[in-house]
């Protein structure tokens, strides 16, 4: 087994059969390497192997793109107590998240978006620079959210959340302009915005909406005339509603989606981000209840159950476009490294394993506006992961990750 960063000049890999992304599979192909590129997919009687060439045979291998977890958190936390972020220091919370990435990336993860949180934007850099390994990151820094609302830490004096800075308050248009242009200034790939409440808070309903049609439009501003994308955590189907109406890109969760908001999302191509894993979290947390973990926050997942499924399905089958995101941040059950939970569970409610699959490479890689990774096509960047199996025919075999490769650096080989 190699386990770290190991380059050569030109791979030639030979698995049994690729999945390229875009919904095909061929069987007995080759799959040549060159630096950082994709530069040729061939079959294996007609490969050019060459003296400089380093082999790889992948013998009962899949190969695929680098998958990608469009939803996740760095945080450094391993328990559900709220308690945790304050007693635990930020830089021993900092040292977690390092080993967080490089568990997602040898999950065959090689890209992950990081939706809200501050340790996303250095923890970027330092793999960026090779400081330490892991998966790419797209990093949104602090979310934008009313006062009061999803990120709001309800529990704390309001002058010190805003101190604190975990998320940039804001009330009107204008301040969320300012808002936009703070976390534009901190570095963001992609600005976040909250509109709706949430499970993770305790003085709001996920059903309600927050934040207005012209407070998102004025972020939603600010981030396209800079290229961004703006998210929105968007639970019930108002705060769908009112993101999408906005400008938004992206929603996330979307639990009690109605025909309306589906409408609209497929109407606008925006991209649906389900986090449909966590319906199996919420029943096994439900079922014994780990340390710490607040009752009200119980009683929230417990509500939240029955919808989660119904309208992903509801949406599938309208033809909305869907990426995989976990939303998983580090405690038991939510851990990095088991981001194939989500593709698995998408299957498990009902969609195609084939477009589990999209889902985790084309559409999730569109979703975060990167068009060099997503496919395995010529002069795509070569980011491959291998599993040992079909996971057509099984997409359990996601889990069963036994080569990966990030930008033509051989990063797991078993």
């Amino acid at each position: 087994m190699v386990l770290g960063l190991v380059n050569h000049e030109r791979y030639v890999l030979l698995p049994d059969r690729l999945f390229d992304g875009k919904g095909n599979f061929l069987s007995k192909p080759a799959v040549v390497v060159e630096g950082k590129r994709i530069v040729d997919i061939t079959t294996r009687g007609s490969v050019d192997v060459g003296e400089q060439s380093k082999v790889i045979e992948l013998k009962g291998v899949t190969l695929l793109p680098g998958l990608v977890d469009a939803h996740v958190h760095f945080t450094g936390l391993r328990t559900y107590n709220p308690a945790e972020i304050a007693v635990v220091p930020q830089d021993l919370r900092v040292l977690r998240a390092a080993q967080d990435a490089q568990k997602a990336l040898l999950s065959g993860f090689t890209t992950l978006r990081d939706c809200g949180g501050t340790i996303a934007l250095s923890l970027r850099r330092a793999i960026a620079e090779g400081t330490v390994p892991g998966p790419r990151i797209l990093a949104s820094g602090r979310p934008i959210c009313q006062t009061g609302g999803h990120c709001d830490t309800h529990y704390m004096p309001l002058e010190d959340v805003i101190k604190r800075g975990s998320a940039l308050l804001c009330d009107g248009p204008w301040e969320c302009r300012k808002a936009a242009r703070i976390a534009l200034r901190d570095g963001a790939d992609f600005i976040k915005v909250m509109t709706s409440g949430g499970v993770g808070s305790e003085k709001d309903d996920p059903r309600h909406p927050q934040m207005s049609v012209e407070e998102v439009k004025a972020v939603a501003e600010e981030a396209h005339r800079v290229g961004k994308k703006v998210a929105s955590h968007a639970q019930g189907a108002e705060g769908v509603k009112i993101a999408i109406l906005g400008g938004v890109d992206t929603i996330e969760h979307g639990y009690f989606l109605d025909e309306e908001s589906i409408e609209l999302m497929k109407e606008r191509g925006v991209c649906y981000v389900p986090t449909l894993c966590l319906v199996e979290v919420y029943r096994k947390t439900l079922e014994n209840p780990p340390p710490g973990i607040p009752e009200w926050r119980l009683k929230k997942q417990e509500e939240c159950i029955e919808y989660m499924p119904q309208s992903f399905r509801a949406a599938y089958r309208a033809g909305v476009k869907i990426a995989t995101g976990t939303d998983y941040y580090g405690p038991p059950l939510r851990a990095f490294g088991s981001h194939a939970d989500e593709p698995i569970v998408m299957v498990k409610y009902g969609m195609n394993p084939v477009d589990a699959l999209t889902a985790s490479t084309k559409n999730a890689a569109e979703c975060l506006g990167l068009s060099n990774v997503g496919v395995v096509d010529k002069g795509m960047v070569a980011d491959l992961v291998g599993v040992l199996g079909d996971p057509e025919t099984d997409i359990e075999t996601l889990r069963n990750v036994v080569f990966v490769m990030k930008e033509g650096f051989v990063v797991l080989r078993r």
